[in-house]
């Protein structure tokens, strides 16, 4: 087992931040799909009995109370193509493959729940999010917060680390100057953007402004490590496997972010029914590709 806690502050209220977020997926969404139109698969129509037996198989207990069998799920499955982690190739020796990764997210706003797991390599990543409605000051909380943990969870988790959308973190490989939130503005939100670059700008953000904190928890869990035919794997690349993991994270919530919040004055204005009409429409288009 091993645990990782990001906090990533925003400049928004709860609400501004819970449209701005499903706008962004769908956007982001949309992006993965010009790439690849067969790459990701929804399960649609799930029925209460496949609903219970995933919470059930997939949910640990300590977070079942965080879930009940009305809490909306989705399923979708992703076809990572020519992406396979070139270690796990040769610890297998399985001829190449695509990575199949398959995804299950609850949302109980302001709490959401999503494990990815590939059955393959008996991988599973648990990853909870907590959405708080605060003052920035309290971002430096040692403690964990909002978070079940049993005593063996306290153990592995050391320390949490802030995700600050003003930083960046790869200029060379992927900087997007449009997803800058230090060299955008907002003409909707003139008292948000821009940042400035690499400061905390949270430790100093006035009280009488938005702001909001995003809470992760990862949580990486080798299924059926007690099991011999795969220790090997458990104990010589648990360690590369978890940097890799907690690394592809950061960035994805870092992009994430600062897209969304450059992209402010695209959604700023829409309605939660807006955003859901959107959903709608893609998700209509992605059936109808895998039909």
């Amino acid at each position: 087992m091993r645990l990782k806690e990001y906090r990533i502050p925003i400049p928004l209220t709860l609400d501004e931040y819970r449209l701005g977020q499903q706008w962004t997926e769908i956007e982001l969404l949309k992006e993965a799909l010009e790439t690849c139109t067969t790459c990701i698969k929804i399960y649609d129509n799930i029925t209460e009995q496949e609903r219970l037996n995933i919470i059930n198989e997939k949910i640990p207990l300590e977070l079942k109370n965080n879930i009940t069998s009305s809490t909306i799920i989705t399923h979708k499955k992703y076809n990572i193509k020519d992406q396979t982690p070139k270690f796990l190739e040769l610890l297998f020796s399985k001829p190449k493959t695509d990575l199949m990764l398959d995804e299950y997210s609850w949302d109980n706003w302001p709490y959401t729940l999503t494990i990815i797991e590939n059955t393959d390599y008996y991988i599973r990543i648990i990853i909870q999010s907590y959405y708080i409605n605060n003052n920035l000051s309290i971002i430096n909380n040692n403690s964990p917060l909002n978070f079940p943990f049993n005593s063996e969870q306290i153990k592995y988790l050391k320390e949490y680390e802030i995700i600050n959308i003003a930083e960046r973190l790869d200029e060379k490989n992927d900087y997007r100057i449009d997803e800058d939130p230090t060299r955008n503005s907002s003409m909707k939100k003139p008292n948000i953007l821009p940042l400035q670059l690499n400061t905390k700008w949270y430790e100093n953000w006035p009280n009488q402004k938005s702001s909001m904190c995003v809470h992760k928890l990862i949580e990486l869990i080798i299924v059926n490590e007690n099991n011999d035919g795969k220790s090997f794997f458990t104990k010589t690349t648990d360690k590369i496997l978890w940097s890799s993991i907690i690394k592809i994270q950061k960035m994805i919530y870092h992009r994430f972010h600062q897209k969304m919040i450059c992209s402010i004055d695209k959604w700023i204005d829409k309605t939660h029914s807006d955003i859901r009409e959107e959903e709608k429409l893609l998700k209509k288009y992605i059936l109808q590709q895998q039909a």
